[in-house]
């Protein structure tokens, strides 16, 4: 019984926050990393696959990184697909696997020697954005495992917002849930903050654990959530950003 009502209050306070996030945030996300050790031709390659007629027409939004500081994860770029809702997912997914681009791209990849190592698909729980907030640089990610998102969902969007004072605060993050995929090591939320250059992220990461609202917060959490890994990303090109 305690499990039934620990997975009501998890899917209340997912529509809680979702209603809160701002209107052009994508419902769901897609994400790819791989390793690909000629990365200009992986980047040629999907660069070719994203303007070909069939894919253009659809106007996706997605974003294509170079990865650092991964930890124990080999991945060297990530592209991630963001969704407005189920049918602008199986529309892009359908041209993926069934276009002769898609079978390309998919060609290209395996003749680079191009290796998937993580496919998840996750969706936006929270978010906070500060009004000059636009196209970002840099994305600094933290992957969690949350075992009571009931308490740790509040719990972070206060520190998110007792941080808006300070002037090395990240332009936004939020709360992605890991809904589908390989998501190694028990990784069942990520955090992200994301940022305009490698420094401003710096002074950030210099600063965040040093507050009182972050000590505070992280007393508090501990036992709702296990930080499994972190890594930057940082941004190549973006396709279609709304």
């Amino acid at each position: 019984m305690k499990k039934i009502s620990l997975l009501i209050l998890s899917l209340f306070m997912f529509g809680l926050f979702a209603d809160e996030l701002p209107a052009n945030f994508s419902k769901y996300q897609a994400h790819y990393a791989f390793k690909c050790d000629h990365g200009e031709k992986c980047f040629a390659a999907f660069d070719k696959y994203m303007n070909s007629p069939e894919v253009k027409a659809m106007n996706l939004e997605v974003d294509l990184y170079a990865l650092q500081h991964q930890g124990w994860n080999e991945a060297t770029h990530q592209i991630s697909y963001y969704y407005k809702n189920a049918d602008e997912y199986a529309a892009a997914g359908n041209v993926f696997s069934t276009s002769k681009s898609g079978l390309m791209f998919r060609d290209a990849m395996n003749r680079l020697g191009a290796e998937l190592t993580m496919a998840t698909m996750t969706r936006h729980i929270a978010a906070n954005v500060s009004d000059e907030a636009g196209s970002e640089l840099v994305t600094v990610n933290w992957d969690l495992n949350v075992s009571n998102p009931v308490k740790f969902l509040p719990l972070w969007k206060e520190l998110s917002k007792s941080t808006e004072k300070y002037d090395w605060n990240a332009d936004a993050c939020g709360v992605q849930q890991h809904i589908l995929g390989n998501n190694g090591n028990g990784i069942t939320h990520s955090v992200w903050c994301t940022f305009a250059s490698p420094q401003q992220a710096l002074s950030f990461l210099d600063n965040y654990a040093t507050t009182s609202e972050f000590a505070e917060y992280n007393s508090n959490v501990s036992e709702h959530r296990t930080f499994l890994r972190s890594h930057m990303a940082y941004l190549l090109k973006e396709y279609n950003p709304d």
